[in-house]
């Protein structure tokens, strides 16, 4: 199967081109609504995905959360900084190394996963809204298949 034409019969953008763009364009209005549904809560997107990320398993240090978030260090920590300032993160230090210090979840930040959840839900019901269970297994699968052909 030819997926892109050749530069002189191509017609720009191609079909191709328009749905690489909306790959592009996704994660913009999603991190958007996504602002915009957190934003009454006090966090931000990366807020919210990094305490995801430490209740789900308490206990990572700053490099793990950075590798899982996909940023900088020092953006995880500012972050952690603002979760800390906030009482929904603390930093411990890791039994056997008082070099390394693990990110942990307080009693605040469990209350208010609760809350969370259902904004989160909300906003993923918007973004699968007509999707089948079926449907969104066959997005992962092709989601995963796309990954893969870019990874190798």
């Amino acid at each position: 199967m030819k997926l892109a034409a050749s530069v002189t019969e191509a017609a720009f953008p191609t079909a191709l081109d328009a749905l690489t763009f909306r790959f592009e364009d996704l994660p913009r209005q999603l991190r958007r609504i996504a602002d915009e549904a957190l934003d009454g809560h006090d966090l931000g997107r990366t807020q919210w995905r990094l305490l995801a990320y430490v209740l789900r398993k308490e206990g990572m240090t700053q490099t793990e959360l950075a590798r899982c978030l996909e940023v900088e260090r020092a953006s995880v920590g500012q972050a952690i900084d603002a979760l800390e300032r906030k009482g929904l993160l603390a930093r411990q230090q890791k039994a056997g190394d008082r070099r390394v210090w693990c990110i942990v979840a307080t009693d605040k930040a469990r209350q208010l996963l609760t809350e969370l959840r259902v904004v989160v839900d909300e906003v993923y019901e918007q973004m699968f809204a007509g999707f089948s269970p079926a449907d969104l297994a066959l997005l992962e699968d092709y989601l995963d298949r796309i990954a893969k052909n870019i990874g190798a």
